[in-house]
């Protein structure tokens, strides 16, 4: 009962929607730069961070409207106030450092290949490079090896497919090489 009463229970004037109500409302990255201010005679005033918030949820209106009725919340409107809102705490962003794998070595193909190449300097570039990138993919491999799959992806619409979709992947385009690389 208390979670449902929300954190301003003990308020002289109680919000119009509790947290829980509102976030289900709005999902919880709106809801984190929004407040519902009041709520009288059906219209619900809501304080937005910005006028960019207040400007997208205002298109926004319809769905928004749509999900307070779906709760019981009897609003026939929704205004936008601009004020400020403190950002939501967050925790520190942890980064993870990852270690630079040594070279791994060339496949027989991939060596008989740039032994092909007439320029020694051009020759070592490139097999350093290739070394280089296949010590990496054999470490991503490991690492994703423990890893879940992502999820799959979501089914469009038939209407929002573009008519003319390719069916071929584009070709690829050649690679130019910088000046003084």
């Amino acid at each position: 009962m208390l979670g449902r009463a929300g954190e301003a229970r003990f308020a002289p004037k109680p919000p119009p929607l509790t947290a829980r109500q509102w976030a289900q409302a709005v999902g919880l990255r709106i809801a984190d730069r929004t407040k519902p201010l009041s709520l009288e005679r059906g219209t619900l005033v809501v304080q937005a961070a910005s006028s960019t918030w207040a400007s997208e949820l205002s298109m926004l209106r319809d769905p928004i409207l749509d999900r307070l009725r779906a709760q019981g919340i009897e609003v026939r409107e929704v205004r936008f106030r601009v004020q400020p809102i403190a950002p939501p705490p967050r925790p520190a962003e942890r980064r993870k450092t990852r270690a630079v794998p040594p070279p791994a070595p060339l496949p027989p193909e991939l060596a008989a290949a740039v032994a092909n190449v007439q320029d020694a300097e051009l020759a070592s570039i490139i097999r350093d490079a290739a070394s280089r990138n296949l010590a990496w993919q054999d470490n991503l491999t490991r690492v994703s090896a423990g890893q879940p799959a992502g999820r799959a992806p979501q089914v469009a619409e038939t209407e929002s497919d573009p008519p003319a979709r390719r069916t071929s992947p584009a070709p690829a385009s050649p690679r130019r090489r910088r000046e003084g690389a």
